[in-house]
């Protein structure tokens, strides 16, 4: 495999995939794992290192479709297990699930993982497959299309100051940008983002876990407060609370300190120990949150996958699930249409994933607990959601070529 090409002469691939993350990385390995031959370019220098990043909730489905590529051992053994959901109101118990309940699911939990974990993974993976390549540190700046190709042209930063960027044109059958929500090649195919805050804030830290628990998502909503906490590696704790508005004034000045006063009527226990590990943990950080939508998943020859095209709040880790799925999904379609031909087949990719997604954003802009109201919750009020982030659809199964397991 090659990891660079000087030449200013155009590359010719069968995909080209514009990405640094782990959608990126999937869409190219499924590429190359198919037969086909495949650039990746990442505007970045470095890939995140393991360990480093994030580590959202990583469901069933996520991890059997990582399996198929041979990191499922890795990610476990470096992620921390989380068995399922507890959801407390104000007078008890709303719902309790656990995967492990659920008809077909192959592995009972989901996973915590650091989002560097998962794209070095990925990377080397990719990296072994001879007919891909990746290259880094350039930006792409042009577009053209065809009825049979796509020119994209990239630039690198000049070495010396006042020389010109270094210009590299790569053309390629189909092209997929996996470049985040900031896509430069969405822009330059003139896909314009619909953007809905969420009107309400919450605040984030992390922290050691507290001895003895239940590795599971634990839902507290004593509306309008809400508080989240899910099992991270460390092992650990991510603590994500969401206060009344007068609360937040004093968030905004308290730290650690405050948010464990807070939280003394709503988790006792939770409010106790991280007054035992204070100064062991993160500072307490503010979080926005918004869905985006775009009115269009392709341009020509152009696929557009993961954040390029969709955000969802963070609440169960579903930016990285989704975006994963989308990156399988393109990919398939890619394969379709270069095993039969038929140019009509890549529209299968958005057909079949955007209803999905859409209905997840719909249900997660309708939770109670993600906004400011104060009727009571009620039993079962999120158990909709739930099976959206826990169940495949069978034609979206399909579509994710899952073999060796039934869809969860």
């Amino acid at each position: 495999m090659t990891t660079d090409d000087p030449r200013p002469t155009v590359r010719e691939t069968d995909v080209c995939v514009v990405g640094g993350g782990a959608t990126a990385l999937y869409t190219a390995l499924l590429s190359a794992r198919a037969g086909h031959s495949v650039v990746l370019v990442s505007p970045q220098a470095e890939f995140q290192e393991a360990g480093a990043g994030i580590s959202p909730l990583l469901a069933p489905p996520t991890l059997g479709l990582l399996a198929a590529e041979g990191i499922d051992e890795e990610l476990v053994a470096a992620g921390q297990r989380v068995l399922g959901v507890d959801d407390h109101g104000t007078a008890g118990m709303l719902s309790s699930w656990r995967y492990a309940d659920h008809p077909g699911i192959a592995r009972p939990y989901g996973l915590t993982v650091p989002t560097g974990t998962v794209i070095q993974a990925l990377l080397a993976r990719l990296r072994a497959e001879p007919r891909a390549t990746v290259l880094t540190g350039e930006t792409v700046a042009g577009v053209e299309q065809d009825a049979r190709s796509v020119l994209l042209t990239f630039e690198r930063p000049a070495e010396q100051e006042g020389a010109a960027p270094t210009r590299r044109w790569i053309r390629a059958r189909y092209a997929v940008a996996a470049d985040g929500r900031q896509s430069a090649l969405r822009e330059l195919v003139g896909v314009r983002l619909d953007v809905s805050p969420f009107d309400r804030p919450a605040w984030l830290l992390v922290g050691p876990a507290v001895p003895g628990r239940e590795p599971v998502l634990l839902v507290r909503h004593q509306a309008p407060r809400a508080l989240f906490t899910i099992p991270t590696p460390g092992p650990s704790i991510a603590i994500v609370w969401s206060p009344d508005r007068e609360q937040e004034e004093r968030l905004e000045r308290g730290g650690p300190a405050e948010l464990a006063d807070q939280l003394k009527d709503v988790d006792p226990e939770l409010s106790g120990w991280l007054g035992e590990v204070a100064g062991r943990t993160s500072p307490v950080m503010r979080l926005g949150f918004s869905l985006w939508r775009a009115p269009s998943w392709r341009v020509g020859r152009v696929l557009l996958v993961g954040e390029v095209v969709h955000g969802l709040h963070t609440l169960g880790g579903q930016g990285l699930n989704q975006s994963l799925h989308g990156a399988a999904s393109a990919a398939r379609a890619i394969a379709d249409v270069f095993a039969s031909g038929d140019p009509g087949r890549i529209e299968e990719y958005e057909r079949v994933r955007r209803p999905h997604v859409e209905r997840l954003q719909g249900l997660q802009w309708k939770l109670q607990a993600l906004g400011y109201d104060s009727t009571p919750p009620v039993r079962g009020a999120h158990e909709d959601f739930i099976d959206v982030m826990t169940a495949l659809p069978p034609e979206l199964a399909a579509q994710l070529g899952r073999t060796g397991e039934q869809p969860a």
